[in-house]
């Protein structure tokens, strides 16, 4: 039974991590290397760790809810990837292209969720006709 959850979660951080891998290195390679403020491993677990955490909050939604009010959860999963680029706007960076970092990291901000919310009825248990 958790076991569908956990692999959901590993295929999304998986997926959206190839993408944001090849969007990290496309931009040190043709304009900033931020790899000393945002290195691979904190990429990689925090894809990992928001995968896992937000797939569990849905399985929970899922058993206290029912499946027609799945638009709040996605409506307060939007909301919650929205406010996180609230951070690299007001965040200190001690780099050369400062002013850069935010357009670095703000479509790293919604990788995830666009692959999460493109996904996520794979979780859902399917209706027998």
């Amino acid at each position: 039974m958790l076991s569908k959850p956990v692999v959901f979660a590993v295929f999304i951080a998986s997926t959206s991590l190839l993408l944001a891998l090849l969007y990290y290195f496309s931009f040190t390679f043709i304009l900033f290397d931020f790899s000393s403020i945002l290195p691979i491993w904190k990429l990689v677990s925090t894809y990992f760790f928001i995968s896992l955490l937000v797939t569990f909050c849905f399985v929970y939604f899922i058993r206290i809810s029912n499946r027609k009010n799945l638009w709040v959860f996605n409506l307060i999963f939007s909301v919650f990837s929205f406010l996180s680029i609230i951070y690299p706007f007001q965040a200190k960076v001690f780099h050369k292209y400062e002013d850069f970092f935010p357009a670095f990291v703000i479509p790293l901000h919604f990788i995830l969720p666009l692959f999460w919310l493109t996904f996520h009825n794979l979780l859902l248990p399917h209706e027998k006709k």
